[in-house]
């Protein structure tokens, strides 16, 4: 009996077994096909982080001079020399120039020995002047300036050598036909025109600034003249003003600075100028008055000058992240906060019923305005800064809303919005638009002011394409 017992057998079903490692792959497979339709299905935003920087300003620019000048005429025909040299100063009864109706005289001085010249004291050094300061300026896109330059020329040679006949004015000055007149004036006496003697400030065009339009024409380099034609010129006045031609966002920087350093290109001198911005129109205009300098520059209309001003530092962002937003604008006296400290303003709507009510509506701030004020205290003047104005934004509030101040019975509607510039930042893992102040921009990047209450700070990380990104999204 026992033996039948043991030959009964019961079966047993089999458990699946789970293969752990089958799991452990599946799982890393799905986790992976995941990340790859993530990648090429969901936008990616490209981060950069914000340095401090700075941007070399191109302050290089050419004007035009505008000075008192007053051009003198010939009273007579005839042969004309001159004795005062090119830019000189002269006084009243200085000798500046003859007319010789016969043309003896003249004939006389041509015909004295040119290789003197060459031994006389400075003429030498006058001409590689004269050379040296074409040969700087010169650019194929200013040919015109070569005649300028043969016209310089030959005016030396003729000065000098009317200078060395100088010495015998006084004897023939009664020689028949023979005029010589003296400077009516003191001033600083020019052999050259351009039609641009009359211009100032306040009746000035753009066409003044087209220098192949103003070329100068030589009075010295003339053998003979006629009756009522230029004979020389005199610059009246020891002050005189560049008219520079300048874009709106430099003529705003410069706005608030009197007086601004210089360096001429022709010499490389220095000078300070005092500043002034003129507008005609939409076109600014820096205008730059010197109190010497005039006699250096008394033959040249127009001078190439760079505006001596330091290099903008602050954070230096690309323009591709600079985006805009356009905010409510209200007195600093209508924000209130509620129970939780959040920044608020109370909105005055109607109810269903019809009925006024007011609320509280959280609000996010974007920025501020500060007055500059001065206040007296023992005597002495103090600067103080006064909040006069909020910048924000809300989704619950609407262009024409009501608000209430909060404990006067003011109100306010919102119909004043202001467009703010800012970039996005990521630094969260999240978009937030914060503010920028730009204090100078070019055509790739910005510079924007440090430390701005609602701005950014060195090595935040932004949207590098401001387009491509709303506020709150989330970045991958």
């Amino acid at each position: 009996m026992a033996e039948k017992k043991n030959r009964n057998i019961v079966k047993f079903h089999k458990v699946p077994r789970i293969n752990i490692g089958i799991v452990v792959f599946l799982a890393i497979l799905i986790y992976m096909l995941y990340n790859v339709y993530q990648y090429f299905s969901v936008p990616r935003i490209a981060g950069y982080e914000v340095i401090p920087g700075s941007i070399a300003q191109d302050n290089t620019f050419t004007g035009v001079i505008l000075r008192e000048e007053e051009i003198f005429y010939t009273e007579k025909p005839g042969y004309i020399n001159y004795y005062s040299k090119d830019a000189s100063k002269v006084g009243v009864g200085s000798y500046v120039y003859s007319i010789d109706e016969t043309g003896d005289f003249y004939q006389g001085i041509r015909q004295q020995d040119d290789k003197k010249l060459l031994e006389k004291e400075g003429f030498l050094e006058e001409l590689e002047q004269t050379a040296e300061n074409y040969m700087s300026s010169y650019s194929n896109a200013a040919f015109y300036q070569s005649y300028s330059f043969q016209s310089d020329v030959e005016a030396l040679v003729v000065e000098s050598l009317g200078a060395e006949a100088l010495s015998s004015v006084d004897g023939v000055g009664n020689a028949p036909g023979l005029h010589v007149y003296q400077a009516a004036k003191p001033g600083i006496v020019v052999y050259n025109i351009d039609g641009l003697e009359g211009v100032t400030l306040e009746n000035f065009s753009d066409d003044v600034f087209d220098a192949s339009s103003h070329g100068k024409t030589s009075l010295a380099t003339r053998e003979q003249a006629a009756s009522g034609e230029p004979a020389y010129k005199l610059i009246t006045s020891e002050l005189w003003t560049l008219l520079i031609p300048i874009e709106e966002e430099l003529a705003w920087d410069l706005g608030n600075e009197n007086n601004i350093q210089v360096e001429f290109k022709k010499d490389h001198s220095v000078a300070w100028g005092e500043s002034n911005i003129i507008t005609q129109g939409d076109k600014c205009y820096l205008a730059l008055t010197f109190q010497d300098s005039a006699i250096r520059f008394a033959t040249e209309r127009y001078l190439e000058i760079t505006l001596m001003r330091s290099d903008t530092n602050g954070l230096k962002i690309p323009n591709s992240a600079l985006a805009t937003m356009d905010c409510f604008k209200i007195p600093s006296e209508y924000l209130t906060k509620n129970d939780d400290g959040a920044n608020c303003v109370k909105l005055e709507y109607k109810d269903e019923k019809g009925k006024k009510q007011k609320k509280l509506v959280p609000v996010t701030l974007r920025g501020e305005k500060r007055k500059e004020d001065t206040e007296e205290q023992d005597g002495k003047e103090t600067k103080k800064e006064t909040l006069v104005m909020y910048y924000f934004t809300s989704d619950t509030l609407k262009d024409g809303d009501t608000i209430c101040h909060p404990e006067k019975g003011k109100r306010r509607k919102l119909n004043d919005i202001i467009s703010l510039k800012g970039v996005y930042n990521i630094s969260r893992g999240y978009a937030i638009f914060r503010t920028v102040d730009i204090l100078f921009q070019n055509q790739e990047y910005s510079i924007v002011d440090i430390g701005t209450d609602y701005g950014i700070s060195p090595y935040d990380h932004i949207a590098l394409d401001a387009s491509t990104v709303t506020e709150h999204q989330i970045i991958h």
